[in-house]
């Protein structure tokens, strides 16, 4: 009989990937919280303990892969296996990122983070998803990470009709491409890969004005992360909502 399921989500130690590791312990699942700071991570967990929740902190780092390859020595020597994996840590500034004037080294500070990072926690982790009865693997996107809706001269939007973020976007974009290309190497397995919108959320980068409280944008990654085998895969979703690539 298998043992509870276990989840491991980078960047968790605020905002969205805490109150992901937050619902998904509330369903009884073991979250490790994976972040770079050692101590705002250790906060966390204890934090999620308090609350009745099996939480344990992993260090990691998702620009440096010797730190993903330690992270992944840790889960599966205590483990043996990783039932969920959520792709949450992202970089992110003020910055002007017009793609007329980005300089190259922030255009490759949002690259790093948030696709190439994503990518090597994920073949790190994959041997341990293979040992689950049903993994599921989560990346968080954005809806302009979406060229049909950047592209979208008509957007009844005005914030993302003239947006030109070229760092962020390019990056979830890059980084739908991968859930794709994923779920399409593994589409002969039980393990189910998508993207996640969560939306505009009340998070430091979202700000205390956005659309989503935090307990509102961890729902549709949730949701992704306990798909039960008749489930999507390869999808973009935003709150059980298909979005456009």
């Amino acid at each position: 009989m298998e043992t509870s399921k276990i989840a491991f989500i980078t960047g968790a130690n605020r905002g969205l990937g805490l109150e992901i590791g937050r619902q998904l312990g509330k369903l009884k699942i073991k979250v490790l919280l994976g972040a770079r700071n050692e101590e705002s991570g250790r906060e966390a967990a204890s934090q999620l303990k308090t609350e009745g929740i099996d939480a344990e902190f992993i260090p990691i780092d998702v620009t440096d892969n010797k730190s993903i390859e330690n992270a992944a020595s840790v889960v599966k020597r205590r483990y043996g296996k990783l039932d969920i994996l959520i792709n949450n840590a992202v970089f992110f500034n003020r910055e002007n990122q017009s793609p007329s004037i980005i300089p190259p080294d922030l255009l490759h500070n949002y690259l790093n983070t948030n696709f190439i990072g994503p990518v090597l926690v994920s073949q790190a982790f994959l041997p341990l998803i293979r040992e689950s009865s049903a993994g599921r693997i989560v990346n968080l996107s954005t809806s302009i990470g979406s060229l049909a809706t950047m592209g979208d001269s008509v957007n009844t939007n005005p914030k993302i009709a003239t947006a030109t973020p070229l760092g962020y976007s390019s990056s979830k974009a890059a980084l739908n491409m991968f859930t794709v290309l994923l779920a399409k190497e593994l589409k002969e397995t039980n393990i189910k890969v998508n993207s996640a919108d969560p939306g505009l959320t009340q998070t430091d980068m979202g700000g205390k004005d956005a659309t989503y409280t935090v307990e509102e944008g961890a729902r549709p990654v949730v949701w992704l992360a306990c798909l039960d085998e008749h489930g999507p895969t390869g999808g973009f979703f935003s709150h059980k909502k298909v979005n456009p690539w």
